[in-house]
């Protein structure tokens, strides 16, 4: 008796309904998504190095520097944990990236068309783990205005693919649906998208601490001057979360409706800041009461964006399991 797997009946329909089909791979698109998954691979062999201290390579751990060079934006040292979740992530969709190489939709193989996962993805993915191990270094030898400026990009290189994946998945569901591929939609949603949005989330949450250990290292760690900047990182975090909330809630609720990552990544930041907050005794009122503000503000509006999701889920607003 022979079995045919779900992928196995969708290649036999769209042989059957296009016998002079002759789907012909794109060597440059597959040599950009391996070399995307091996520069991770590569990228998380020197955080490895780096985070186990002194080697041939690096001096310090990275996270020795950061706890001497604690600002009142500085999370507890459990919060950057989460970067390992993130290079899991990370793998996880690339592997389904990859995937996709010799499965087929009813026009071409799958990594070409549909064409959710544009090759500019890759590119800008590459840059971004290039970057990581260059910041990797900088930051070890104390450059941390050139940290700065790295992980500004690194944030940037992250987000652009972010947003492409979202704009694409929606144009192209009709494709998924007559190649008999609904559960890629759910795959690009739960891997490509959560994975790049809580990377995104994060960096972005780095580059302000980032920006408030140098101005503690460029004013001498100055009790005033970090305050100030501690100041500024918490309201840009304010801003930017709120400014997601409109663009998931008004603006983009049809793309970004089964995007959580960022609020998973943003409750255990705060949590991780408060609980740094809750440790020490150099914390200035100001900020104590913000970061508190804060931690409870992204509560209210995580309940309320799910709040939202699920009435739209139940009047068809947004794709749902049946029309995903």
């Amino acid at each position: 008796m022979i079995r045919f797997s779900e992928s196995n009946i969708g290649d036999l329909v769209i042989e059957e309904l296009y016998p002079n089909f002759y789907f012909q791979h794109s060597c440059w698109r597959i040599l950009l998504i391996l070399t995307a998954f091996i520069s991770l691979t590569i990228t998380c062999f020197f955080n490895s190095l780096a985070t186990n201290g002194s080697n041939n390579l690096f001096t310090q751990r990275t996270e020795g520097i950061s706890e001497n060079h604690l600002t009142e934006f500085s999370p507890a040292r459990w919060t950057f944990s989460i970067w390992g979740i993130i290079y899991i992530w990370q793998a996880l969709w690339l592997i389904y990236a990859v995937t996709r190489i010799p499965r087929k939709s009813n026009i071409s193989y799958l990594y070409i068309v549909p064409n959710t996962l544009h090759f500019v993805v890759f590119v800008f993915f590459i840059i971004n783990m290039i970057l990581n191990i260059g910041w990797l270094f900088i930051w070890d030898r104390g450059y941390f205005g050139w940290a700065l400026f790295i992980m500004f990009f690194m944030f940037i290189t992250i987000l652009i693919p972010t947003v492409i994946t979202h704009i694409l998945l929606q144009p192209n569901r009709s494709i998924y649906f007559n190649s008999k591929r609904k559960l890629d939609i759910w795959l690009v949603r739960i891997l490509v998208h959560n994975g790049l949005a809580a990377c995104s989330t994060w960096l972005y949450l780095a580059t302000l601490l980032n920006l408030t250990i140098w101005f503690s290292h460029m004013y001498n760690k100055d009790f005033p001057s970090v305050t100030d900047a501690s100041t500024a990182a918490l309201v840009f975090l304010f801003v930017g979360m709120i400014g997601y909330f409109i663009c998931e809630n008004i603006i983009f609720y049809c793309s970004l409706a089964y995007t959580f990552s960022p609020w998973f990544v943003l409750l255990y930041t705060l949590s991780g800041v408060q609980s740094n907050h809750n440790k020490r005794n150099d914390i200035a009122d100001r900020n104590r009461l913000y970061a508190s503000a804060l931690l409870i503000i992204c509560c209210i509006l995580f309940i309320v964006r799910l709040g939202l999701f699920i009435v739209r889920y139940m009047r068809n607003r947004i794709p749902t399991i049946r029309e995903p």
